[in-house]
């Protein structure tokens, strides 16, 4: 396994993670517990993040008592949980215009902004959006 120093959860790896009828849980799961033990370095979520993962995991399962589970784990230690501030804001805006022909949400231009900011290597995630914009695991 190739360590890092950090790495920013993405919405479909918290939901797939905790949920064991997604199609991605046992892959995530796989990565999620040595993650939780510190082979990839710091972990990080934001609060765009967070209200992704919660809002995505009630409209999926009609669950509150699943949205609040996504919550309180992305809000646990180790996770480190970041704020998006005015300037990822405006760099995730600038992103957004700028990948014009990518899929990526204003969302996933605030994942990237914040990971220029704090200077976080890489994302994990299960969406194909972020291949050769950023480091992805799983590859």
């Amino acid at each position: 396994m190739v360590k890092f120093m950090s790495l920013l959860l993405d919405t479909s790896a918290l939901v797939a993670a905790r949920n064991v009828k997604d199609k991605n849980h046992n892959k995530a799961v796989d990565i999620m517990t040595p993650a939780l033990q510190g082979d990839y370095g710091k972990l990080f979520v934001s609060d765009y993040i967070f209200d992704e993962a919660i809002t995505l995991a009630y409209i999926r399962t009609a669950s509150k008592k699943f949205a609040y589970d996504i919550g309180r784990f992305a809000k646990a230690k180790p996770i480190n949980f970041r704020f998006i501030e005015p300037i990822d804001f405006d760099k995730a805006w600038d992103l957004f215009q700028q990948y014009e022909d990518k899929h990526l949400s204003f969302t996933d231009c605030t994942n990237i902004a914040l990971m220029e900011r704090f200077k976080i290597e890489t994302i994990f995630t299960f969406d194909a959006e972020f291949n050769r914009l950023v480091n992805v695991v799983p590859a």
